[in-house]
């Protein structure tokens, strides 16, 4: 979402983003890789996570297909990037933890 929210921000004051539709993808992203990175990250979370299959992070059959994110890069110039998955799945986990904390009290 940081990333998203930024890119609008970045289409507004970027000139070179005018009448441009532009693909906004960081990466592979499936259920099996963000349990993955939540039980990698948060063991007191394992009771609470399913497993699933750790090691097959796509179903039988699903091939990844490759995005051309290179006008990202060409439109929002030199500084873009994209967060990692790890990245973003632990601080929100973080972020649910504080507000949960806050919902028992």
């Amino acid at each position: 979402m940081r990333d998203v929210a930024r890119a609008h921000i970045l289409s507004l004051t970027t000139a070179a983003a005018s009448n441009k539709r532009i693909i906004l993808v960081g990466g592979l992203l499936t259920p099996q890789l963000v349990v993955n990175a939540i039980r990698a990250n948060f063991p007191e979370l394992r009771d609470r996570v399913v497993e699933g299959v750790p090691g097959k992070i796509l179903p039988e059959g699903v091939e990844p297909m490759g995005w051309d994110t290179r006008r990202s890069f060409e439109v929002f110039g030199e500084g873009w990037g994209y967060r990692g998955l790890e990245e973003t799945v632990v601080d929100t986990v973080r972020d649910l933890l504080a507000r949960e904390a806050g919902w028992k009290v």
